[in-house]
């Protein structure tokens, strides 16, 4: 393997999926890796549904293991009523390559969190990014615990925040989504919940409740800022009224014996990439790079298969491969171009609320928003 011009290492910088991926992937190939990223609790967060082509790349990496967990379960079955009042229930069995997984994910995030600090040619700083700067020769890196790294190229997995992608291009937005989440418990412990995913469709947006296979159930609801009731984040009872005015998903919750003790937590959920996701010393990877809509399921799988990617490029750049970088932003960009597409195609299935902004603005789309 050829050495770069900077004698210094591959920076990464965050700890998520695409992180943890990136640095096993690199120090796979022989990479020197630096990974600054800060360690401690994994919180429960939404995006639970690994999508079939995220075990081919957990394959790939050697990490299909991590599935096998108890933890874990197959996504067998799901019901959508989505363009239609009629639930339209989905099987496994009649789906080439099955529907995925339903994770665990704050403990696949921990275990993978796990491997990554076991691997050998990797030094781990347990800390986040302050500041940095970049020079001819390549990057300067402070941590918040008073650490200077020098890096002859970085690798941007700090999530939607891109904090090294934003400064050096164009964050292209499509749309403005939030989720207002929680994880609800059984309040009737003698019912055994089917293990299933429901999505459901309103004339503000949409719901997704998904049986996680530790009996908890994970409810999300999908809509646009200024759509989304003020401050539902402190008002239980405002929650509790929205999630009645369902169909089949308050049905679900009372049938199962679930039980709404707390208001949600929010979050962004909107679709957001940068224009290119490499230059000639840096990459971008997972959310930093590009963030679908939760719709795609793509969430989990687009954040290992963009670090691995990524560690796969960097070796090929330092092997001599002057294109290797551009050609990751390339597949990025014609990824982000296929889901376009295929968002549009699945909002537009839905007509009964066609009138209601929410739809409207999906299904009236005209040009990207720059940030």
């Amino acid at each position: 393997m050829r050495s770069p011009a900077s004698p210094h290492p591959v920076a990464v910088i965050g700890g998520g999926l695409a992180g943890c991926a990136a640095c096993l992937g690199l120090v796979r190939r022989g990479v020197n890796v630096v990974w600054i990223a800060p360690g401690g609790t994994i919180v429960d967060k939404p995006g639970e549904s690994l999508a079939p082509a995220g075990l081919a790349v957990l394959t790939d990496m050697g990490l299909d293991d991590l599935l096998t967990d108890p933890v874990h379960r197959k996504s067998m079955v799901s019901f959508t009523a989505w363009g239609s009042d009629a639930l339209l229930e989905r099987h496994a069995a009649g789906q080439l390559g099955g529907m995925g997984h339903i994770l665990n994910r704050s403990h696949f995030e921990m275990a993978l969190f796990q491997k990554v600090r076991k691997a050998d040619g990797l030094r781990w700083h347990d800390a986040s990014l302050a500041a940095f700067s970049r020079s001819a020769t390549g990057w300067t890196l402070a941590t918040d615990g008073g650490e200077v790294i020098e890096a002859s190229l970085v690798i941007d997995a700090t999530g939607r925040r891109a904090m090294i992608g934003r400064t050096q291009t164009t964050l292209r937005r499509l749309d403005r989504l939030v989720s207002a989440y929680a994880f609800l418990e059984q309040a009737d412990l003698d019912v055994d919940p089917t293990p299933a995913t429901v999505i459901e469709a309103v004339g503000d947006g949409w719901w997704y409740a998904t049986l996680l296979p530790n009996r908890t159930l994970a409810l999300n609801f999908y809509t646009d800022p200024d759509l989304m009731p003020r401050r539902i984040g402190s008002r239980l009872d405002d929650w509790r009224q929205m999630v009645a005015k369902t169909h089949y998903i308050a049905r679900w919750i009372e049938s199962a014996g679930y039980a709404i003790r707390q208001p949600p937590r929010l979050a962004s959920a909107g679709t957001v990439w940068l224009e290119t996701a490499a230059g000639p010393d840096w990459l971008a990877i997972g959310d930093a790079a590009v963030s679908f809509d939760p719709l795609s399921a793509h969430g989990m799988t687009t954040a290992l298969w963009t670090g691995n990617e990524a560690a796969a490029a960097v070796a090929r750049a330092w092997d001599g491969d002057d294109a290797a970088l551009d050609g990751y932003a390339s597949r990025l960009r014609l990824g982000v171009a296929q889901y376009d597409r295929e968002r549009r195609a699945i909002y537009a299935r839905e007509v009964r609320f066609s009138d209601y902004p929410f739809w409207m603005r999906r299904n009236d789309f005209t040009q990207h928003e720059p940030l």
